[in-house]
């Protein structure tokens, strides 16, 4: 049977909506009470890949990179990554 079918059924032998148990809410309204979790703000994200980028480029400095072209290109694979992680963890 399909959900939208299940919801009329529950509504209709209810009398009226059925108040969802926290683990009917999803995974993140479930862990926090029903409220929704909070999450990174656009700014904050900006940043973190920002400083993983930073941080690449400075390991790879540290590390013995040939010249700033190498360090850089190692940044931009972190960069990648940190949005990559960004984008699942969403």
């Amino acid at each position: 049977m399909s959900r939208r079918k299940q919801r009329s059924r529950g509504r209709s032998e209810a009398g009226g909506a059925r108040p969802r148990a926290p683990a009917e809410r999803g995974p993140e309204r479930a862990a926090t009470g029903g409220r929704a979790a909070p999450g990174w703000g656009l700014a904050f994200q900006i940043a973190f890949v920002v400083a993983v980028f930073g941080l690449g480029v400075l390991v790879a400095e540290l590390a013995g990179a040939a010249n700033l072209g190498v360090s850089f290109g190692i940044g931009q694979i972190a960069f990648a990554i940190a949005v990559v992680y960004l984008l699942v963890r969403r």
